[in-house]
């Protein structure tokens, strides 16, 4: 395929930024408009479209005061423009006036000649501005970090009630850096050493987790599909924090586990590898599109000891009457805010609200009263959210106990993690444990 110009790129990537602005998604967007496009041309304009969505407060905040100018009167068009324009001078490599010059000529195909000059006359105004020097004369402390990093500011006041003065701006630099690439191997087909040594044999720069087994770390920006074993089902695209939801809850051979909020699959497919397809697992979830990709993911694995079945245990009697004191073991991946996986999700930042944690917190006690249903009794239940909210995680556990659960031990913690650990709950976080923000927690009944 021909090689996108300059310009090209910038206007795809204003494009989804003016989808953006209208609905706060950002990977239907970018798949949408750039599936068909050379792997480079894709990750650039997913660099410059997540950069600028990552760094949106702070770039507005820059844009206003070098230029002057109001955004919110401004085009969406002309706004992201100038958005991008900022993104690339203040963190890329990119040459400022050749940043500038490809977006202005990207601005004058949407809008014409007249906004292309306007956009490149106040643009200039940008380069040289000294964002961080503007931001440290911000008298207010939550304001001037909730800029700084790019954040709402009651999400930072939250955080820094939770986690402590000490811990917030670590917390934040963590979320904004971009999360590493990890595959888990599929240890139905193939070892991790083997798998390391097929990635070593085609040039692909890897190393094994420090101490999460079965995780390897791809090294460099490698396009999925080009790495090799993906489309024999060698490993699945997985972080650490992701797959430790699986790997704590211990699944055995032979036992019986529901997986809830299953699809699409990541943990599913983590129980079936740990257990060598050798327990029966059957994968709930209430989204039939998702269910298409878990059906799909467990094709690729060869996984064939599962059974999908697409319902709200909330809501399903029918199904709770078949399965009562039936499990050995649960996972609940309960739905949540999602503020854990921020790092890879940088619209996660714009698209919170208290009002979401709360109602997310009603799901996930309801989740946990069907499950204390389908548990055996001397089961084990494992709670995860990729949550920092502490209503979606610790407060969650005075619920469990309050409905009959007894506290349960992380016995296989790795080595590592067990300092991070409290009685029988466990929090990660990007910048102390380089993976997703995840709780943890495991019950008895």
């Amino acid at each position: 395929m021909k090689k996108l110009t300059g310009w090209n790129e910038r206007l795809i990537a204003i494009k989804i930024l003016n989808r953006f602005e209208k609905d706060k998604k950002l990977k239907e967007h970018i798949e949408k408009f750039t599936s068909r496009l050379h792997p480079q041309d894709r990750a650039f304009i997913r660099e410059i479209v997540s950069g600028t969505v990552r760094f949106l407060r702070l770039l507005d905040f820059s844009i206003e005061k070098a230029t002057g100018k109001n955004l919110k009167r401004q085009k969406n068009t002309v706004r992201n423009s100038l958005r991008v324009i900022a993104y690339q001078i203040f963190f890329t490599n990119v040459p400022p006036y050749a940043a500038l010059n490809e977006t202005v000529e990207a601005v004058k195909k949407i809008l014409g000649k007249k906004a292309a000059g306007f956009v490149n006359a106040i643009s200039k105004k940008i380069i040289g501005f000294d964002y961080k020097k503007e931001i440290e004369r911000i008298s207010d402390y939550f304001e001037r970090l909730s800029i700084l990093y790019s954040f709402e500011t009651w999400m930072v006041k939250r955080w820094s009630n939770f986690y402590g003065k000490e811990e917030i701006e670590k917390l934040l630099k963590g979320l904004n850096r971009v999360a590493p690439l990890f595959i888990r191997v599929n240890t139905i087909k193939i070892s991790q050493q083997e798998l390391l040594n097929l990635l070593e044999k085609t040039k692909i720069d890897a190393e094994p987790h420090p101490f999460i087994p079965y995780m390897i770390r791809i090294k460099g920006r490698v396009p999925i599909e080009s790495i090799p074993g993906y489309k024999e089902g060698f490993f699945y695209i997985q972080d650490p924090a992701s797959f430790l939801s699986a790997y704590l809850l211990d699944p055995k051979q032979g036992e019986i586990i529901l997986d809830v909020g299953a699809a699409p699959g990541g943990k599913t497919t983590a129980l079936s590898s740990l257990t060598i397809d050798k327990a029966r697992i059957i994968a709930v979830d209430i989204n039939k599109e998702r269910m298409k990709l878990l059906k799909n993911n467990l094709k690729r694995l060869g996984i064939s000891n599962v059974e999908l079945v697409l319902t709200d245990i909330q809501k399903d009697k029918n199904f709770i009457e078949k399965h009562e004191n039936s499990f050995d073991k649960i996972l609940i991946d309960a739905p949540c805010s999602a503020t854990g996986v921020i790092r890879r999700h940088p619209e996660g930042k714009w698209n919170k609200s208290l009002k979401l944690i709360k109602y997310n917190q009603t799901i996930q006690r309801n989740l946990l009263s069907s499950c204390y249903k389908l548990l055996k009794p001397g089961g084990v239940l494992l709670y995860s959210v990729c949550s920092l909210e502490k209503e979606e995680g610790e407060d969650i556990l005075k619920f469990a106990q309050e409905i009959g659960f007894k506290e349960s031990s992380l016995y296989n913690l790795p080595e590592l993690l067990k300092s991070f650990a409290k009685k029988h709950f466990l929090r990660v976080f990007p910048h102390k444990n380089n993976m997703d923000g995840f709780f943890y927690s495991k019950f008895e009944k």
